[in-house]
């Protein structure tokens, strides 16, 4: 097929990174994630994939007849498209992150998912902007991140 770059081999630190965000979507311990959640994992990795771009991938991983997808058929798809590219908008980044940890559309995540997700996931942060960013973000000692107090916080982030 046509339009698809060469496959790559993933560099250990992306499967790294691609296991760590499997593992967030994977909640049965059975090694897969639900189909609708491709989106979402790939979002976490940097991604922005359009409507067409997650329908091609429900079509190439058959993912119409089946429920669930192994981190394996995700490794090799992603291979497939040229491996894990970053886009370098740490804002964006930490919206998409507060939108994929805020599965229920609440408006708010708990601080300790989010902390994580800053310091492992995507253009890693230190522990220290971690915090910087997290405490500029909550209010009055609470333990959770309300979405509008986020955005106010990441306008003000140096660049």
């Amino acid at each position: 097929k046509s339009g698809c770059t060469e496959e790559v081999e993933l560099t250990e630190e992306q499967k790294a990174e691609l296991m760590q965000a499997f593992s967030m979507f994977e909640k049965a311990g059975k090694g897969k994630i639900p189909a609708r959640d491709l989106g979402e994992l790939l979002r976490c990795l940097g991604w922005n994939p359009s409507e067409q771009d997650l329908e091609e991938a429900r079509h190439e991983l058959e993912l119409t007849t089946r429920g669930s997808i192994s981190f394996e058929e995700v490794e090799g798809y992603i291979a497939r498209r040229g491996g894990i590219y970053y886009g370098n908008n740490a804002e964006e980044d930490i919206m998409v992150a507060f939108q994929v940890l805020d599965k229920n559309g609440t408006g708010r995540i708990t601080v300790s998912d989010f902390r994580h997700f800053l310091t492992t996931m995507g253009e890693r942060m230190s522990h220290e902007e971690a915090e910087e960013l997290i405490a500029r973000s909550t209010q009055d000692g609470r333990d959770y991140i309300e979405y509008r107090d986020l955005v106010l916080a990441v306008q003000h982030l140096p660049t």
